[in-house]
Parts: structure tokens; sequence; C-alpha cells
């Protein structure tokens, strides 16, 4: 069954992720397109590094070819945020890449993009969801001569994102950083820029392997335990990754030891603000701290909560002026670039922010929290029975507890999932996924003993078993 959450559609490889379910995909967005299009100017396809990712794009793009649509497919593979700005410089009516993000090596996917450079909003896959058929549809080799051509769409890309940088700042980090490909779509882009602005690096995992050397390509901690130990070693001021398709990314100190994005969005939203001279206000999703929202009222301005799922924060930044759009997931977006997700640009402007204070990311992260109070934050996920998962958080929304973990709630969300605001400034996040058999808890707050003991209750109410069905797997993120 072919079911769009909300970044595209996700499946394993031969099982749903085929042929002939990618065909029926393109047909439907093909016939959508039609339908809804003043005017065809063309569809970009491009793809990730995965298993048959290249050989999914051009049958993708065959199909739309075959519909009299103008069809641009990347010659390489590109991150996805390259694929997004081709779609708006070229002024085509949508975006396509093939890519499962940051899932393991047997999943393979798609996402669409909007003519503005950014993820289709809900109404998008839903309309292409009802033009899903059991057809197979048919290549016209004559109108996919005429209508595909294969294209660069690299280096206005690279143009791009040159514009938005401070070369002086940028080219001032003069210490020696190590950076994480993760197999993925970052190997070679990055490196651009580190040869452009001569900046010392040391790549891991930056060839092409498909199999991801069978670590998923997720900038979390517990995946990039050979970049921590690689700094620790030493001399390594800072530590770069990105996903799998470079929409995403994570930084690691001097010492090797993960930087909270929490962390990261307050300490480059003040910088942009006060250095860059950049404006805007802050859309987050509500898996992220509050930090940021103290932050930018001392400054004037606001910040915005959302739902899970960048699109949600894609829908506030087309209607506002936004500094940067963040997921608590390593993906930020940047007002005066695209309403997208992009690594590579986080990473550089978190080098050159770097650069112009001539101080370790550590030192900045400790002294955000002099400024701001300390801040503790733990996630775990659960793969298991999706009937299970549901139930429980079902059950949890139906029926708010008064207390967690002895601690008294102060306050209930249920816009996305449940969130629950304890008295003592702890919160905690429950949520299910609608396309894997995965259900995460984020907590935040000032104390740990608080963070943990939330944590600890929450995995006992999402874990209550009922006959037949289990938690298969669980993974914790500090």
């Amino acid at each position: 069954m072919i079911r769009f959450g909300t970044d595209g559609w996700r499946a394993v490889l031969a099982r749903e992720f085929t042929f002939d379910n990618v065909g029926r995909v393109a047909d439907a967005f093909s016939r959508f397109l039609i339908e809804t299009s003043e005017r065809l100017n063309g569809v970009v396809v491009s793809f990730d590094t995965r298993f048959l990712s290249e050989r999914f794009a051009r049958y993708f793009a065959e199909v739309v070819a075959s519909y009299d649509i103008p069809v641009a497919l990347s010659k390489k593979f590109t991150p996805t945020p390259a694929l997004s700005f081709a779609v708006k410089q070229l002024k085509f009516n949508a975006g396509v890449m093939i890519t499962a993000s940051h899932n393991p090596y047997f999943y393979n996917g798609i996402k669409f993009k909007a003519a503005y450079g950014g993820p289709v909003l809900n109404d998008f896959t839903q309309q292409i969801e009802k033009r899903l058929d059991a057809r197979s549809p048919k290549i016209d080799p004559l109108r996919v001569k005429k209508n595909l051509q294969e294209v660069d769409i690299v280096g206005d890309y690279f143009r791009q994102i040159k514009t938005l940088l401070n070369p002086q700042s940028l080219a001032s980090f003069k210490k020696k950083m190590a950076y994480d490909a993760m197999f993925g779509c970052g190997m070679g882009f990055l490196s651009h820029f580190f040869e452009a602005f001569n900046l010392q690096a040391q790549i891991l995992h930056g060839e092409e392997n498909p199999l991801f050397n069978r670590t998923p390509p997720e900038p979390v901690a517990r995946n990039l335990s050979e970049l921590s130990r690689l700094i620790a070693r030493g001399p390594f001021a800072i530590g770069l990754a990105t996903d799998g398709d470079a929409d995403r990314c994570a930084l690691l100190d001097e010492k090797g030891q993960f930087v909270q994005l929490h962390d990261l969005l307050p300490l480059l939203a003040e910088y942009l603000f006060k250095i860059r001279g950049w404006d805007g206000n802050i859309v987050r999703t509500t898996s992220m701290h509050h930090t940021i929202d103290r932050l930018m009222a001392r400054y004037g301005k606001s910040s915005v909560e959302v739902p899970v799922g960048f699109k949600n924060v894609c829908e506030v930044m087309l209607k506002q002026e936004i500094l940067i759009g963040a997921e608590e997931s390593g993906g930020f977006g940047f007002g005066k670039h695209l309403p997208e997700r992009d690594g590579i640009l986080t990473l550089l402007l978190a080098l050159e922010m770097l650069g112009y204070y001539q101080a370790p990311i550590s030192a900045l992260v400790n002294d955000l929290r002099q400024r701001f109070g300390p801040f503790h934050y733990l996630r775990k996920d659960f793969y298991g029975e999706p009937e299970l998962l549901k139930a429980n958080l079902l059950r949890l929304r139906t029926q708010p507890p008064q207390r967690v973990a002895g601690m008294p709630v102060e306050k209930v969300a249920l816009k996305d999932g449940l969130k629950l605001y304890l008295e003592n400034g702890t919160w905690a996040l429950f949520r299910v996924s609608q396309t894997e058999p995965l259900a995460r808890i984020y907590v935040g707050g000032a104390e740990l003993d608080a963070v943990k003991k939330a944590l600890d209750w929450g995995v006992a109410q999402m874990t209550q078993k009922q006959a037949g069905k289990r938690i298969t797997q669980e993974r914790t993120e500090a």
C-alpha cells in the first residue's frame, strides 16, 4: 500500500518500493499536473546514492515525459536542497527526489517539491493518492526523446550558496575539522566549499556505498561514533555530518560530543540577526525546546510552533518573513534561501559563525546556557506493532495524565500527538509515525533527573503490551 507521510513516500525495496509502484506514482503525479497546471513548464528529477535510485529516477522521468511534460533529469546524484533550488530557479511546476533520506539501506522513497522550492503541502500528496490505480504506465520512446533532457543542476546551487555566505568570516575558520558524509549526497558538495574557502577537513565515508556500512545515514549521536572517536583523538575543532540526502545535518564539538540542535538554532539565529543583519521570525516544530522563543522575544521577534514535519514549517515560511525554520531532527531552512531544509548551508553558516567568534562551539553553547539556563534533552524511538503504538497514544490523548512520574502536569496540547507541559518546566512529546511502525518520545527540560523520570514514565506508558502485540526495538538519543 502506498501512503504518503510528512515527508513523501518511503518503503522497503522490493516489497513495496518497486518499479511497478514507482511507475504508478509517476503516472498519478503526471495526470495530477496536467489536470491542475495552467502551464506545464516542466519537472526536475534527481536522486540520492541509494541502491537503484538513479534507475528509479530515470524510470520516473520517462513516465512523466511520456505524458508530453518536459523533464530535466539530473546527470548525477544531488542533495535534495539542490533539486529544490533548481525547481524554483527554472520556474518548473515541481521537483521529484528519489531518496529515503535517513532510513536504513533497504528503504527507498520519493519526495515531491513544489514550484516555490520547498516541500509540497498535504493536499498535493492527497491528490496523487486519489489518482493511484493498478494500471501500469506506458513509456512512449518518441515522447521521452522529445521531452527528457539530462542536465547539471549543481552549478547554480553552488553559486546561490556562496551569495549567502560571508567569505571573510568563513575563511577565518583556520582549524581542522572532520566531516562524515555518511555515504550520502553531501559527498563532494561540502568538499567543494572546503576547497573554495581553503578550509582543512578530513572526510569520512565520502564514497558511494549503498549499504551505508549497515548504519542508517541519519546524523544522530549513535550513528556518529566513528566521527566522535576520530575527533576525540584530535586535533579537530569540530565534526560535521549530513544525512542521506544532505537536507539535514549535525555537529560534534572539539571533544566529539553531539551538539544539540536545540542549542544550534538560537546560536545561529542570534549570529544571523546581530552580526549578519538578517531579519525575520522563527518557526520551529513542537519537538524543539523553547530557548529560541525566549531569545527571539529579547529582540522583539516571535517564534511560531508547528507540528512535526518540515512541510508545516514551510507553510509558515511562505506566509511570513522567517529568519530560520527548524525541526529537532537537524533540518534548518533559511528565509533568504528557500522554504526548505538545507544541511549544506546550515553547516557552512555554522562554520562561518565559528570563524567570526573565534571560539569553539562548546564555549558558545556554555555561554548560551549561562544566559538562558541549563537544558537537557532525551529522545527514545520504538519500533513495534503499529496498532499497539497507536492504541497507547490514543489512550494517553483520551485520558491525559495529571501527573508524570509524580510531577504535576500544567498543560496538555493535542495538535501533534500529545505534548505534556509539567509545572517544573519539563515537557514531553509523544508521536506515532504514519508511514513506519515507529513511535517517538521527546523530553526536554532544565533538570536532568526530571527529564529522565519523564522519559521512563513515557516508556512505560507507550510499551504497555496487549495480547499478541509487542515492542521490537528501542533506541535512545541524548
